[in-house]
């Protein structure tokens, strides 16, 4: 019998050994350090976008053929209008003058009256619509040396209620008078003329217009210091 005590008594010393016990205050419960939530990345900073201005007259044909066949493209085949800052100036060549015979300010434009209520038109589109609705909808009435506002519209499924509100209740020179201010202050002597970054390179113009998507990119780069995607093989 004291054998069997002495070996039960050997066991309950043996598990004693070997059974966790708590410490300094703490439960003899497993203890499970609490991991510290993960902080989620960043998000990635949004693109830097480049100041383009575009100086332009609703009938000039150099003006129709650089934003439809030059502009229109560079923007969406490179996918670059998250990366643009556009801002469109319906004003070229024209003019304001005193007429004295009517004691009122009136614009003269290079392509007679008829540009001067389209480059109103325009305007009133620029102000009534985010950048990218109001380029698409002026690249579209550009097809055409007549106003087809109300075509390009019902193509485009764009209510143009506040352009024709814009246009009738308000005097043409009026519309014209702050895209005029900006575009006379570089005296142009050629449209359209495009402006990086408010820094107007007067004779470059040609070489800007013909190669537009290569100086995009340079000063792009100049700019943000980054070659964007489709920029390689331009630089």
């Amino acid at each position: 019998m004291n054998k069997i005590f002495g070996i039960l008594l050997c066991a309950l010393c043996c598990l004693l050994c070997v059974w966790p016990t708590a410490g300094n205050g703490q439960s003899a419960e497993k203890v499970t350090e609490a991991t510290p939530e993960s902080t989620p990345a960043p998000a990635p900073a949004p693109p830097g976008k480049l100041l383009v201005a575009i100086h332009y007259e609703a009938l000039c044909p150099d003006s129709m053929y650089f934003i439809r066949r030059r502009l229109y493209d560079a923007l969406q085949n490179n996918n670059w209008w998250p990366v643009t800052d556009l801002k469109l100036y319906p004003f070229g060549k024209a003019s304001f003058y005193n007429n004295t015979s009517k004691g009122e300010m009136e614009v003269f434009c290079q392509h007679g009256a008829e540009e001067c209520e389209l480059n109103a038109v325009h305007a009133c589109i620029i102000e009534a619509f985010e950048v990218r609705r109001a380029f698409n909808l002026v690249f579209c009435m550009l097809r055409s040396y007549s106003n087809e506002l109300d075509n390009c519209a019902r193509s485009m499924r764009l209510d143009v209620s506040k352009v024709r509100e814009c246009k009738s209740s308000r005097k043409t020179p009026d519309i014209l008078a702050p895209y005029g201010k900006e575009t006379l202050e570089l005296g142009l002597s050629f449209v359209p003329s495009i402006v990086f970054e408010n820094d107007f390179d007067p004779y470059g113009q040609r070489s800007i217009r013909n190669n537009f998507e290569k100086h995009f990119c340079k000063q792009y780069l100049k700019k943000f210091n980054i070659t964007l995607p489709t920029c390689g093989a331009l630089l």
